[in-house]
């Protein structure tokens, strides 16, 4: 017969309070109400995954029936029949519920009439209800006043990850105990010993990423080192960042270098490498935010030190990396990549995404040459055009008639031509219209719905933020499926702006540009008309001056001038 393996959180699992890691104050606490038999009817274990929570319930119930103590201790024996039972799980007085599977009324019930007799082969009989947030709140007031006054020697140990999802009359029952998560260094001397007993060949480095890839969970660490295990050349850095799905420091280089000397061409081509390698959109956004995390840390004289999520290798690298950029371009980075998650998540094209938001980071500048060129090309523009109007002045003064006519023209073309410089809305600035843009693209990440995202993209727009309204205008024939779907915009604007930001819905017909930008350019068009009406008048009268001149100069009018006459010579 095939040995079953057994993992190794299984296996490892602590058999006494002594063996519990990380959780020193609950040993204590623990074992000073066993040896002084200060036992409560109800217990609340509640922390994150993987802190020793049902395993603490386990030796709880072994201190309390060891066979080899006539009463109860700290230090079970693990060797006689009844511990042995309990640590497989298949002991009959200590009974292990899932409440995600048990959460109504008639299944509290069967618990509180099954606890009214006693123990068979136990001294106490022990009732663990794992993940209890789950029960339902009919089932959790039935569970009230057996937990407050339980039959005699019964207790109640109710573990949960969601304290706060717990009534408050079940948490003022039981005594709490908060178990925290695990420190890095207490789960790396954890999985050594593992490792040694386990005779697996391993780098330090890599046991290192493990820890700290965990989170503070002690299962989750033993699991991925359960599974490294298997590999034929044991447990190294690279094989734990492969299985993590983690994007390499070292390949993340090329991408940073492109970044801090705003190379958009190397910078794509950095993506498309990392792409090549296996790498998803996600990851590298990831390995880069790791990058410039510890950027922000790094100082000039410090040392490496676990707040760094990079490794002690890349340490150097990092120095070096520090040296070129300023913290403060680094903070704007972040600022600029800390939506792009939810874009690369739900868009069919994350490449893409991503390779747009990393360009968004480059600071671009014209060089001296091309601005210099540039400037010369507009002083050649401005000088032929100067010339051009000289000779047009110049025709028209000429010809008054096609004068007026193209003023005229002008005049004409000036009343229809808007005014750059006014805004058809001056309640905002370019800069605030841009701000509105960005704040409207915030709020529809925030929606789940794609369906709602898409109808707010195209039918909707933010006009206008107030201190605790905001305005939005409406498409006219799309207004009342919109409005009908106020709650989820309600969701999306709180989460933002916070729970007092109230929605003003407004229609694109009501949204009319202000009555004072209307007026300046009015007064604008008409200043511009009177000026080229004074230009017509003094180019006329110079004209008639002109043609006044040159009649005087005539022979014809000389000669009228003097009441004579030309007669003509002969030789």
């Amino acid at each position: 017969m095939v040995n079953i393996h057994k993992p190794f959180h299984q296996k490892y699992r602590p058999n006494n309070l002594g063996e519990l890691v990380g959780q020193d104050i609950i040993s204590s606490t623990l074992k000073q109400a066993l040896l002084s038999k200060k036992i409560a009817p109800a217990y609340l274990f509640s922390g994150p995954r993987g802190t020793g929570k049902t395993s603490s319930a386990r030796i709880l119930a072994k201190s309390l029936n060891c066979l080899n103590h006539s009463e109860p201790n700290p230090n079970p024996c693990n060797q006689c029949e009844l511990c042995k039972n309990i640590s497989e799980g298949i002991a009959l007085d200590i009974i292990e519920i899932d409440a995600a599977s048990n959460t109504g009324v008639e299944n509290i019930r069967d618990i509180i009439e099954r606890a009214r007799f006693a123990p068979t082969q136990a001294r106490w009989k022990v009732y663990v209800i794992d993940e209890c947030h789950m029960l339902s709140t009919a089932a959790s007031n039935a569970l009230l006043k057996t937990i407050e006054e339980p039959p005699t020697n019964v207790v109640f140990i109710l573990a949960t990850t969601n304290p706060e999802r717990v009534l408050n009359t079940i948490q003022s029952r039981c005594q709490r105990y908060d178990f925290r998560r695990i420190n890095n260094e207490a789960i790396y001397k954890h999985l050594l010993d593992i490792a040694k007993r386990e005779s697996i060949v391993f780098e330090n480095k890599a046991i290192k990423l493990i820890s700290k890839r965990a989170n503070g969970g002690m299962r989750d660490a033993q699991s991925l080192l359960d599974q490294l295990s298997l590999m034929p050349n044991g447990i190294t850095k690279k094989n734990v960042e492969q299985l993590l799905g983690e994007v390499s420091e070292n390949d993340l280089i090329d991408l940073i270098n492109s970044l801090i000397n705003n190379d958009p061409e190397r910078l794509i081509t950095s993506c498309a490498k990392l792409y090549d390698l296996g790498n998803e959109p996600r990851e590298i956004l990831e390995g880069l935010l790791n990058v410039t995390r510890d950027l922000l840390l790094k100082s000039k004289n410090d040392d490496y030190s676990e707040l760094f999520y990079t490794s002690e290798d890349f340490y150097p690298t990092l120095t070096k990396i520090a040296e070129l950029i300023n913290k403060s371009r680094v903070i704007s980075w972040h600022k600029k990549l800390k939506n792009i998650e939810y874009q690369i998540k739900t868009s069919n094209q994350p490449r893409l995404w991503l390779e747009v938001n990393l360009t968004s980071l480059l600071e671009i500048h014209d060089d001296v040459s091309n601005r210099d060129e540039n400037s010369n090309n507009r002083q050649k523009i401005i000088s032929s055009s100067h010339l051009n109007n000289h000779d047009k002045q110049f025709s028209q003064n000429n010809n008054p008639k096609e004068n007026n006519e193209s003023i005229k023209e002008e005049n004409q073309a000036t009343d229809h031509t808007p005014n750059p410089e006014v805004k058809t809305n001056s309640k905002f600035t370019s800069k605030s219209d841009q701000d509105l843009a960005e704040k409207w693209t915030l709020i529809l990440t925030k929606i789940e719905l794609p369906s709602t995202r898409m109808l707010l993209s195209q039918q909707a727009k933010l006009v206008g933020i107030f201190k605790d309204s905001i305005e939005i205008s409406l498409a006219p024939n799309w207004e009342n499926m919109i409005k009908s779907r106020k709650p989820l915009i309600d969701d999306a604007v709180k989460q933002i702006f916070g729970n007092k930001m109230k929605i003003n819905f407004i229609s694109e017909r009501d949204f009319q540009p202000n009555s004072d930008a209307k007026l300046l350019k009015t007064n604008k068009n008409e200043s511009k008309k009177n000026e080229k009406t004074e230009i017509i008048e003094s180019q006329t009268q110079l004209n008639k001056d002109n043609h006044k001149s040159e009649n005087t100069k005539s022979p014809e009018n000389l000669a009228n001038f003097f009441n004579g006459e030309i007669i003509d010579f002969q030789d």
